[in-house]
């Protein structure tokens, strides 16, 4: 079961993030405000998110992930519920969301992260896998539920009441089964996976950052966040400029969240049998096929859903290839802070990109521009997959 809470816990990771894609078009049309005012907030959980993620990584590798990760349950999805009080001011709008990003800490992808590959070996990429559904479960699931409560109720308690919804639902099942090897020590210290898991060696933060391998993973995550997350929480906004009815972009947009899983899965299959490296190359490019076909087909119906299952793949290969190269190239011994610097340079993209996105559209009218730039990123990202070198330890991490 920690999988399955691994997967619950991925998914309130991007609460905020898939959550508020929905809500951006009712608010901004409510205070009169630009998209670029509207998902500003994003851009400041995503930069206290980046500040955060090597401290919390820290505590992980002090403490273990359970105690963390518990109060983050509670507290992500009430900060998110919080937004629901906006009043129209700029200077509330933009504390709401500092106080987001704050109580969002503790649901970084690092607890989970380091919990499930602490616990699982041979099977390590199918595992991580299986857990980081969850952000796929966040992409299909939260636009659909915001859309139909802002329909019933209003954006304002429609956000209350999506939060109190998963708190309800998640929190039980959370509290039974997340447990990494480190905290299953403290009631079975005999148990062999944990006697395992102490074993394996590792480098340091400090060690990593003077590989070109570890350097090279960080420019690709903080060039990949910086074009697709940005299309995913503004692709609701995408269809529905190009005349697509709500309902039916919501449902077309969850259609990521859905491929997502596919892509997960088999790419969790995939690298616990092939060559990880080439499996992300390969993922990487599907983007950008995603959006030649919405440049050049326009946006329809038919062109939405064929883009919505290409970034939808490629979100579900992201996480799985970036948790488990670091893992399999620098060890186990300090996790916790080697995937928190990870997380760092995938929030400074996520933060950044969706202030390039909003002002493309603001000052064009549209979001090609964006997807041009998106078709060049990540092509620039498959090349550098294509330069990292067969999964295995590297030779300072034997040590």
């Amino acid at each position: 079961m920690l999988p399955i809470a691994g997967l619950i816990g991925h998914a309130t990771a991007v609460f905020h993030i898939n959550g508020f894609s929905p809500f951006i078009v009712p608010v901004s049309e409510e205070f009169g405000w630009s998209r670029t005012l509207t998902t500003f907030g994003l851009t400041i959980i995503l930069l206290i998110q980046a500040l955060g993620s090597i401290p919390i990584g820290l505590l992980v590798d002090r403490f273990a992930s359970r105690r963390i990760g518990l109060v983050g349950m509670i507290s992500a999805p009430l900060g998110f519920a919080l937004i629901g009080s906006a009043s129209g001011d700029q200077t509330n709008w933009i504390v709401l969301w500092f106080i987001m990003g704050i109580v969002a800490l503790p649901v970084q992808s690092t607890i989970w992260t380091s919990a499930i590959s602490s616990r699982f070996q041979a099977s390590r990429g199918l595992a991580l896998g299986v857990s980081m559904c969850g952000t796929s479960l966040a992409s299909a699931l939260f636009p659909w539920l915001g859309a139909v409560l802002i329909q019933h109720y209003g954006w304002h308690r429609a956000i209350l009441y999506e939060a109190l919804i998963w708190i309800v639902v998640t929190y039980p099942v959370m509290l039974l089964f997340f447990r990494g090897a480190r905290d299953v020590a403290r009631t079975d210290p005999t148990d062999p996976i944990v006697a395992a898991a102490a074993a394996e060696p590792g480098m340091t933060l400090t060690q990593a950052l003077r590989s070109s391998v570890y350097l090279r993973l960080l420019l690709a995550g903080a060039m990949y966040t910086f074009v697709i997350p940005p299309m995913i929480y503004n692709y609701m906004a995408i269809q529905t400029d190009g005349g697509i009815d709500t309902i039916v972009a919501a449902k077309t947009a969850a259609a990521i969240g859905f491929a997502s899983v596919v892509g997960r899965l088999t790419t969790g299959f995939l690298i616990d049998h092939f060559n990880a490296a080439r499996v992300g190359a390969v993922a990487f490019l599907l983007p950008s096929i995603g959006c030649a076909v919405l440049l050049t087909q326009g946006v329809g119906t038919g062109s939405a859903l064929a883009a919505a299952i290409m970034l939808g793949l490629t979100m579900g290969a992201e996480l799985d290839i970036f948790g488990y190269l670091t893992t399999r190239y620098f060890g186990m011994r300090k996790i916790g802070s080697l995937f928190g610097c990870i997380l760092l340079s995938l929030s400074l993209g996520s933060g950044l990109g969706p202030i390039v996105a909003s002002y493309n559209f603001d000052t064009h009218g549209n979001y090609s521009g964006f997807m041009m730039l998106t078709i060049i990123v990540t092509l620039l990202c498959s090349a550098i997959f294509v330069t990292l070198p067969r999964p295995g330890l590297i030779e300072q991490a034997k040590g």
